[in-house]
This record gives C-alpha cells, sequence and structure tokens, in this order.
C-alpha cells in the first residue's frame, strides 16, 4: 500500500495470543499435584488454556519490502514481548483450562494450601470458565526487524510461542528406565519473506503450561474439559482443575520464546508459576476431580502469568525438572517444605517434652541424619519473569517451584543492580502458591501483581525492601475476565494496562487502563470509558512508558477485525489517565515498526529502517517529537524494548547471536553497552535501566533444573558479576522428608533432595542411612517424591509422583527398605485415556493397596506379592468412577483385619460449584472391591474432603478438613465396626487458632496421634491432637524450634516404632529450611 506517513500506517494479519493457566496448589486435601493432571490443584485459580498459534520466523534478514510498502508494519509478530498476556482467575473460581506446568501443582497439605478437592467454585468438567485475569508483563519480543549482516547469516532466531496445554489422552507410559536422549525436536518453519509482514499461523496445539498468551480481539479457544481436582500441595503449582500447561517445566509457562540459531526450538514446560495472567509461557491451574485438591484451605495457585520476552532454545532439554506445581503431600504439606535447603535437620527429642509435644528441649540442627545425596542440582526451578527500576533501586520478582508448589521471590537492589537482597515480604491471609509476576516503581513507591490460589494478589512496598501483601479485596480490580499486560509508576501513582471481556473469551476485548494513587486501592476503567480518540474497531494496548506528569500507551488498532490490517497508534495522557489525545510519532518514508520508552529525561520512539537500523525520535512531553540518531549495530534487526532512566536511553537490539544493549544520553548518538549472549535453553522476560546500569533476567535451563538468570551491565557494556546463590533466601535445595512407616524394629522415611525420590532406614529412629535405588527406582527425568510408606509380608511398598510427561505413578518395592526396585512399570500403572496418581499406600493380611486418582475418578491398586498388581472396581455408582459433575478422589488408605478403608472425597452434585467438596470414605475386604460411603458435614461446616485415614483393630479414624464462614477447621470422623457405620467427632481447635488443617494421623498401640499445622502461610505452626479411642480427643499446641516460631512449620508423617512416636516435617522461612524430625512418648 501507498506510505500514509502517519505513525499508526502499520498493517497485517493480527496474531492472537493463547492464555496459559497457572498451576494451582491443592488444599489439604492432598489433590494430584498439577503437574502431574496438567492441572491445578483445587482451589487453584482457573486458567484458560486456549490454542496457541505457530509464530511466524523471526531474526533472519529477509528482503525488504519495496518503497511504496515501506510503512506497512505487521502486528503479528509482537517483539516487544508487550502483547503476552499472563491469565489470573478471580478467586471462587474453579479452573477454566489447562495449566502449566502444567507447573506441577504443589504437594497437598501445604499449609495455606487449599483443601484437596476441587477448587471451590471451579467448573465441573466441562462446565462454565470463570473470570479471569490475564497479566502481560514483559514487553521483550519488540517489532520485527530484518538484518542483513553477514555474520548472522547463519543464525536464526524465532520467536515461538508456547501452544495452550490441553490435556491429551495419557500414552502408555513405558516401564522405567534411564532417560533417554531426547530426540531432535521439529525443525522449524522456513522464515517468511518479510520479517513484519507474516500471514497468521493456524492455531498450534493448546500449551500444557497454565499461562497463555492471547491477544485481545482473537477469540478465546474453548477451554478443554475441567481437570481433576489437584491434590493439595501442598502443586503447587506450582490448584483447581486446570490443563497444566508447568507452562514449560511443566510445560513451558512463557508463551514467547527465542530460538538460537541453528537450535531446534526447546518445546514449553508448565509454566511454575499458575497465575491467571497470562505470561507467554507458570503457575496457575486447578485438578479436576479428584485430582484437583479436595476441599480445605485456599489451594495455593499460580501466580499471575507474565509474558515471557526473548527465549533461546534449542532441543527439548533432557531430563529438566520442571517448575512444579502442587503435589499432594499427603497431608497438608508445608508449602516451603518442598524447596527446604540443604543443611540440619531438627531433631526433637522426648527429654524435656510432654506427652503431647508440648515442650521441644533438646531440638538441635541434624543436618547429617537425612543425607541428601551428590547431586549438583537444588531439584527447584527458579525463574525471574519481571524487573522494574526506579532511581537506584531495582526490584527482580519471579517465582521458585518444586514438586509441591512455588514460593514468592522478590530481590531487591540499591544500588542499580550490582547487588541484590532477597527482600522482606509481610502480610497475612495469603496462600503458598502467591506469585508476583508484574512489578512497577517509581516516586510514590512499588507495586507487584501476581496471581495466588484464590485469584489475583497485590503487593505494595515504599522502598522495594519490605513488601506487604494486601488484602484479597484489594486485588479485585484484576479480577474477572481482565487481562494485565504491564504495570508502570508514573507521576500520580502507578497505571497498569491491559484489555478486559465482557463475554470472557476476548473476542470482544476492548482496552483497559487501571490507575492508583497508593498502589493499593485501584481503579479500573475500559473500553468507551477510557475516552480514547478511536472511532471503531479493536484497539489493543501494547506498553506504556512515563516520564513526569506524562504517560504515552502504544496500541494497536484493527479497523475491522476480521480484516488482516492493522495500525501502530499512540496516545497521550498528563492527567493520570482520566483523558487521552492522539501523539504522532513521525513516519519518514521508508520507515515501519514502533517501540516507545521512556523515562526521567523524556520519551524515545524508534522506528524501523531498511539497512537495517533504527531512527530515533524523542521528545519530552510526549506530545512534539523531533527526528534524532539512527541506531546502528553489526548484526542489528531491530529493537525489541526501550528503556530510560536519569541518564538518558537504552535499547534492547535483537541480534542472531545476542540482544545487544545500546545507550545514549540523548537519542543522538548511541553506543554498545554489552550483549546478553542467545544461549540454548535461555529465556529473557524483561529488562530495566538503572543509574546508567541495564539488568536483564529471565530464567535459564540448568541441565536438570531451571535456574533464574539475572544480567547485569554497567554503562561500558562490562558484566557486574551477580551469584543469585549467594543470595540469602534466593535460592533453595529441595530436601524433603515426608512419611513414614515402621515395622519389626525398622522404620522408613521416605521424600526427596534434589529433585529426586529419597529413602531413609533406620534401626533405632536417631541414625539414619540413605537407601539406595536400583535403575531408574529414585532418579528419572523430570521431579519425583515419595509420598507414603508401608510394610507388609512381602516386605516394603512406597508411592508418590513421577513429574516426568506424560505424568504417572512412582511406585518403588524393596525387601529390606534398604535397596529399592521400581514397580510402576505393570500394565495395571499405564494410563488410559487420563492420567494417573498415587497418594497413599497400606499393608495389610490380604496384600497390599495403593490409592490416587485416574483423571476425575478414585482409583486403587491391590497386589498381594509386590510382583502383580490389578485395578480395583467399584461397586455400581457407589465405587470409584466419577459421575457427571461429581469428581471423586482417595488421598489415604489403611488396613486391618477388616480389610482396607480409604479416604478422600467426592463433589456433591447438588451443591453450589463453590461449596460442592463432601468427605467420602471407601471399605473394601480384599482390597479389589470398594464401596463407597460420604459423611454428613457437621453443622457450620460449608464443605470439606478427608486427607488422612488410619486404623487400630477395628476402629478406623478419617480426618480431613473443612471449611466454615470463619475459616478452615479440622474434620474427624470415627467408625466402631471397620468401616460400617461413621460417626463425626471433633477435633478441638487451639485457642485463636485460625486456619487449622490436618496434615499426620497414626495409630499408636494405645490410641491414635494426629498433627496439623494453624495459622496462614508464612506463620503456620504445629497442632497435635490425641485419643484414646478415636472419638474423644484433645488438643496441644507444640513448642521449640521446628514446631513453632518465624516461617511455616509442619509435621507431614506419623509412626509408632516400638514406645516412641516418631514425627517427620518440616521448616521453612524467607531464609531458607530444613526437614524435622520429632519424637515423643506413643502412649
Amino acid at each position: 500500500m501507498t506510505s500514509t506517513g502517519k505513525q499508526d500506517g502499520d498493517h497485517g494479519p493480527g496474531q492472537g495470543e493463547v492464555e496459559r493457566p497457572d498451576a494451582g496448589r491443592p488444599g489439604q486435601a492432598p489433590p494430584p499435584p498439577q503437574w502431574l493432571a496438567g492441572q491445578g490443584p483445587s482451589g487453584a485459580t482457573p486458567l484458560l488454556p486456549e490454542p496457541a498459534e505457530q509464530p511466524p520466523p523471526f531474526g533472519e534478514p529477509l528482503p525488504e519490502p519495496e518503497d511504496d510498502e515501506s510503512d506497512r508494519t505487521i502486528s503479528d509478530i509482537d517483539i516487544s514481548g508487550m502483547m503476552r498476556t499472563q491469565v489470573f482467575s478471580s478467586g471462587n473460581q474453579g479452573e477454566g483450562g489447562g495449566g502449566e506446568p502444567a507447573v506441577p501443582p504443589p504437594f497437598p497439605g501445604a499449609p495455606g494450601a487449599a483443601p484437596a478437592g476441587p477448587a471451590p467454585g471451579g467448573p465441573a468438567p466441562g462446565g462454565p470458565v470463570g473470570d479471569q485475569t490475564i497479566l502481560d508483563a514483559s514487553a521483550w519480543l519488540g517489532n520485527t526487524g530484518r538484518g542483513d549482516d553477514e555474520d548472522d547469516d547463519a543464525d536464526v532466531t524465532r520467536v515461538e510461542r508456547p501452544a495452550a496445554s490441553r490435556q491429551p489422552p495419557a500414552p502408555q507410559p513405558p516401564a522405567p528406565q534411564p532417560p533417554a536422549p531426547q530426540p531432535p525436536a521439529p525443525q522449524p518453519p522456513a522464515p517468511f519473506p518479510h520479517a513484519q509482514d507474516v500471514p497468521t499461523p493456524p492455531p498450534a496445539a493448546p500449551e500444557p503450561f497454565p499461562w497463555a498468551q492471547e491477544i485481545p480481539g482473537n477469540p478465546q479457544a474453548a477451554l478443554p474439559p475441567t481437570p481433576q481436582p489437584a491434590p493439595p500441595q501442598p502443586t503447587p503449582p506450582f490448584p483447581g482443575p486446570g490443563q497444566p500447561g508447568p507452562a514449560q517445566p511443566a510445560h513451558e509457562p512463557f508463551p514467547w520464546a527465542q530460538e538460537i540459531p541453528d537450535n531446534k526450538p526447546v518445546l514449553g514446560g508448565p509454566e511454575p508459576f499458575p497465575y491467571a495472567q497470562e505470561i507467554p509461557g507458570v503457575p496457575s491451574q486447578q485438578l479436576p476431580g479428584p485430582q484437583a485438591a479436595p476441599p480445605g484451605p485456599p489451594v495455593t495457585p499460580a501466580p499471575p502469568t507474565i509474558e515471557e520476552p526473548w527465549r533461546t532454545e534449542p532441543a527439548k532439554k533432557k531430563g529438566a525438572k520442571r517448575s512444579k506445581k502442587p503435589i499432594l503431600i499427603g497431608v497438608a504439606g508445608l508449602a516451603a517444605v518442598a524447596v527446604l535447603a540443604g543443611g540440619g535437620y531438627y531433631f526433637v527429642s522426648q527429654s524435656g517434652g510432654d506427652d503431647d509435644g508440648g515442650t521441644a528441649a533438646g531440638v538441635r540442627l541434624a543436618g547429617s541424619l537425612f543425607a541428601a545425596g551428590q547431586g549438583d542440582h537444588d531439584g527447584l526451578d527458579q525463574r525471574l519473569t519481571d524487573v522494574a527500576a526506579a532511581g537506584s533501586t531495582v526490584v527482580a520478582v519471579g517465582a521458585e517451584s518444586g514438586v509441591d508448589g512455588s514460593r514468592p521471590e522478590f530481590l531487591v537492589s540499591s544500588d542499580g543492580g550490582r547487588t541484590f537482597t532477597s527482600a522482606e515480604v509481610k502480610g497475612t491471609g495469603g496462600t503458598p502458591d502467591d506469585t508476583p509476576r508484574l512489578v512497577g516503581g517509581g516516586g510514590h513507591g512499588w507495586v507487584a501483581i501476581g496471581a495466588g490460589t484464590a485469584g489475583p494478589v497485590l503487593w505494595t512496598s515504599q522502598d522495594g525492601k519490605s513488601w506487604t501483601r494486601q488484602p484479597d479485596q484489594a486485588a479485585l480490580p484484576f479480577g474477572g475476565h481482565t487481562r494485565v499486560k504491564q504495570v508502570i509508576g508514573t507521576g500520580d501513582g502507578f497505571m497498569a494496562i491491559g484489555s478486559s471481556s465482557k463475554k470472557g473469551d476476548f473476542s470482544d476485548a476492548e482496552p483497559a487502563v487501571w490507575t492508583s494513587g497508593d498502589g493499593a486501592s485501584w481503579a479500573i476503567k475500559s473500553g468507551g470509558q477510557l475516552g480514547l480518540p478511536v472511532r471503531n474497531g479493536q484497539l489493543t494496548l501494547v506498553t506504556a512508558a512515563a516520564s513526569g506528569n506524562a504517560v504515552v500507551v502504544e496500541a494497536i488498532h484493527a479497523p475491522d477485525p476480521k480484516k488482516p490490517a492493522r495500525f501502530r497508534r499512540t496516545f497521550r495522557s498528563e492527567d493520570g489517565g482520566s483523558t487521552w489525545d492522539t501523539t504522532e510519532v513521525p513516519t519518514p518514508k521508508g520507515t515501519h515498526g514502533l517501540m516507545v520508552g521512556g523515562g526521567p529525561t523524556g520519551f524515545l520512539a524508534i522506528r524501523e529502517v531498511k539497512g537495517p537500523y533504527g531512527q530515533a525520535f524523542t521528545s519530552k512531553d510526549g506530545k512534539t517529537w523531533t527526528k534524532a540518531g539512527q541506531l546502528k549495530a553489526s548484526g542489528y534487526r531491530s529493537v525489541s524494548t526501550v528503556l530510560g532512566d536519569a541518564n538518558g536511553f537504552a535499547a534492547i537490539v535483537v541480534r542472531g547471536r545476542d540482544l545487544l544493549v545500546s545507550r545514549s544520553a540523548d537519542g543522538n548518538t548511541w553506543q554498545d553497552a554489552g550483549s546478553v549472549p542467545a544461549q540454548p535453553g535461555r529465556t529473557v522476560r524483561s529488562s530495566a535501566s538503572a543509574a546508567g546500569q541495564s539488568v536483564v533476567v529471565g530464567f535459564q535451563n540448568g541441565g536438570g533444573d531451571q535456574n533464574a538468570m539475572l544480567t547485569v551491565l554497567d554503562a561500558k557494556g562490562a558484566e557486574v558479576p551477580v551469584d543469585l546463590a549467594k543470595v540469602p533466601g534466593a535460592v533453595r535445595r529441595d530436601h524433603t522428608v515426608t512419611a513414614l512407616g515402621s515395622d519389626g524394629g525398622k522404620t522408613v522415611a521416605v521424600g526427596s533432595t534434589g529433585g529426586d525420590a529419597a529413602a531413609w532406614v533406620s534401626g533405632d529412629g536417631k541414625t539414619w542411612t540413605r537407601a539406595q535405588g536400583a535403575g531408574a527406582a529414585f532418579s528419572r527425568p523430570g521431579g519425583q517424591r515419595l509420598l507414603s510408606v508401608a510394610a507388609g509380608r512381602q516386605g516394603w511398598l512406597a508411592v508418590g509422583f513421577d513429574r516426568a510427561a506424560p505424568h504417572r505413578p512412582l511406585v518403588v518395592t524393596s525387601s529390606d527398605g534398604s535397596g529399592w526396585q521400581a514397580a510402576d512399570g505393570a500394565e495395571a500403572f499405564r494410563p488410559g485415556r487420563s492420567q494417573l496418581a498415587t497418594y497413599a499406600t497400606a499393608a495389610g493380611p490380604a496384600g497390599y493397596v495403593i490409592v490416587g486418582d485416574d483423571g476425575a475418578s478414585a482409583a486403587t491398586w491391590f497386589s498381594a506379592d509386590l510382583k502383580t498388581w490389578e485395578r480395583g472396581r467399584g461397586v455400581g455408582n457407589s465405587g470409584l468412577n466419577a459421575l457427571p459433575n461429581s469428581d471423586r478422589w482417595l488421598r489415604s488408605v489403611a488396613a486391618g483385619g477388616f480389610g482396607f478403608a480409604a479416604a478422600g472425597g467426592l463433589r456433591d452434585p447438588a451443591a453450589k460449584a463453590a461449596t460442592a467438596d463432601r468427605p467420602a470414605v471407601w471399605t473394601s475386604q480384599d482390597g479389589k472391591q470398594w464401596t463407597l460411603k460420604q459423611l454428613p458435614l457437621p453443622s457450620g461446616t460449608t464443605d470439606g474432603s478427608l486427607t488422612r485415614v488410619s486404623a487400630q483393630g477395628n476402629t478406623i479414624v478419617a480426618a480431613g478438613e473443612g471449611r466454615t464462614p470463619s475459616g478452615t477447621v479440622a474434620l474427624g470422623y470415627v467408625s466402631a465396626d471397620g468401616g460400617r457405620t461413621w460417626k463425626a467427632v471433633q477435633l478441638p481447635s487451639p485457642a485463636g487458632a485460625k486456619a487449622v488443617r490436618v496434615t499426620a494421623l497414626a495409630a499408636t498401640g494405645a490410641g491414635f496421634s494426629a498433627a496439623g499445622t494453624t495459622g496462614d502461610a508464612g506463620s503456620a505452626d504445629v497442632v497435635a491432637w490425641k485419643s484414646a479411642d478415636g472419638a474423644s480427643w484433645t488438643v496441644s499446641t507444640p513448642s521449640g524450634k521446628g514446631l513453632a516460631g518465624p516461617g511455616d512449620q509442619e509435621i507431614t508423617g506419623l509412626a509408632a516404632a516400638g514406645g516412641t512416636l516418631l514425627g517427620v516435617g518440616g521448616t521453612a522461612d524467607d531464609d531458607g529450611g530444613q526437614p524435622v524430625l520429632w519424637s515423643r512418648p506413643a502412649k
């Protein structure tokens, strides 16, 4: 077409973004890990997976268009990354889509984790999708550009968008074997003739990660059937039915990835962060049915997804540990237990303690008790998703995730990025999986937006060093059908941009702007309320920049959404977004594309020119623009981001071999200021400029784990060394002990270290020897954790999760507890149309039973000899299979002379979706045929489910958690006749306790003992109960380091060993954590 000479003269086919749901954390009732089902734990924020479109080739030198086309700009390649979006679900919404990683959901049972059942309000499979908010945090993939530098001809960089993950039928898993080399990924399609003029690609398969990026104006793909409720992960993500989409690790969570020349793109794993916010590529989703955590405290879901800007990926990394969302720990787990730092353990001796564990004198650090192994990997994924600067203060946000969920990370620097420390985070009411995805700062302080199990989450800070999580109500403006792409500090406070949809599928997307004077109270305007000078068509806000009281916003305008034409538009406001005027950046003939940014010294815009190079334009007020200098560099292809600070401007230049930082004091003369190499497996998410220094964040595949990437370049381009491993609290190591089993004077503890399954054996409960696993028993690609162990006539059996794709059960056996072999290669453990999860095991006179989930249905397995296995069967409609709108799940099992009794929950189709979880037990005389019995909720309890069951003689006790208008309470039931009849019993709460959860239960020979937690995530302490008959209970609050104090404490496994009751669990705070061993008299 003929050049229009206007800055909005860009047009081309639009490219829709696919939202990726974030994985969340299951509640008390442990739902399956999100990563297992690619869904979030129950209660997790719903995510909306949609089919992703294949990105057009990017980065190769392409032929220039004719002069009459020089003004054409195709907007479907969002090089700036601003088109990326993160999806947030509003509270009480079920997950609406597949999730990330599926970042694997957190282990059920973590403090603050939501109930194990399906997420409250979560739609039943196939049900309506709940409101969601999407956050698009990085502006990374800027306008496409072309470069013809010969030294880059061999390098090919592509912008890769992960497809939204939809949970396909799980393939039959082969017998466990050592990791096999990954086959080469398919070659990317040949580049389009013009970097900016790319035809709209057909939608790709949905990305498994929770977050998918979606561009307003493109209808949202239909959601896949609601996933099974995830077990409480505490996995995470790592939340309610949601397709995993552990984004990259869980499938890569970020939608946009940059491929390094000559390297095949790595498939994105599920995003570890599950947030409503859609960032290309974690975080959160809810598992449908049983997979969703049973009802309980709000599930940790996934933080808002933020867009991943640059990602250079080669062939898929082999055996990478993905950020995992909530996996079930079996008991309401300590959300942070999965991320316990290597080092000491706490040992609480019975010396000085009463029989209730009231005093814990003699607690000692005992790092050598449970050997951690010799791995180079920490077993956790760390990702930084956004960074911002104000003056010399820099704040980077992200999350660290593992098989049992994720924890937020705020890193702050007061010297422009030369040194970093972990910021302090305060506030109550959050869940372990609350994760920040976007951050912005200015003269009025700082604000971060993310997502949690119940929906969007908001944090504020005055100085970037100490952060406060605001009450859930403060984040409500970001809930509903909204998507947030960016947040910035302005002269009037703060502003966020994104889109909203009345239909919820964003086929009717309208631009949206949020404003706040203090970061805590927000107002939203959308569509016509904004008063933008656009008469018709569809408008998509891309990026925003502020300088003084002026704000400039760049947008893409589609006069007719049904046609491919797209135009770049810029708008300006001087009153905090109350009114807007058009501002026109010059469009000289022969230019195309547009990237706008700004800072204290004003605004700068870059248009692409044949050559190729960038033509700069500057403005002091965002209204009047002046032609400045030319940005030229060897290998130049395009400018993806424009930054500003008190020293001038910085531009991130896309080249085939790296990302170049080019600096200018006034926009007239430019100098190279260092570069970030395009390494295989590297993903760049965001960048900032402070005091003349450039800070770039993202993450890097670390040969088994994903590690946070934080690169700092000074004004001359020299790299400033920053080692996050040396920043206290920034990087932890998986070292977790989850459960115990005792028999014949021998006790076995199970858990994980460095992301691999682990077991330890002891003859006295004091000294422990690490067990050995043959072949793939303990070490496999992905992450594993053992959650339950039992001893029987034929030996020992332990079960847990294997989050490798396709997700499948982890089942190992041993004749003596010291040497273990994999047993999950049996035909009975091969999945059908749904993925399988194994949570608990028990051994009785008849043999061994394993319980877990098969999609939305409960599942059991039986073996008389640990060699041959068969699936259990239900009796009619009162059996194991899910019914329409009624998922079923199992989290614990006990054995005795009566046979077997299993505990879990189901969704009552007659109840409201938000309160549909009900406690249920299944009984079997032979371990093969099972009968269901739904138990009544106590008066005042709105919903709930069971997470633990134990038996002594014919007396069976089942416990879990329920929700009441005032918070979470412990549920208890007892049967004195082997499971034929049941009655509710009260497990009293300590005075003033809130958010009470049951995390462990065991028969002691003199009755029963239980353990739990009280308090919100980040401040949970241990609670202990005891009963002589299972009907009458007393409660106590143990004291001592490892049981009470700063951070989270929990006991997830109990077992009587002789006259001693042993307990294992963990303690963790902002600086790290370690496993806990608790010993007290059994009587």
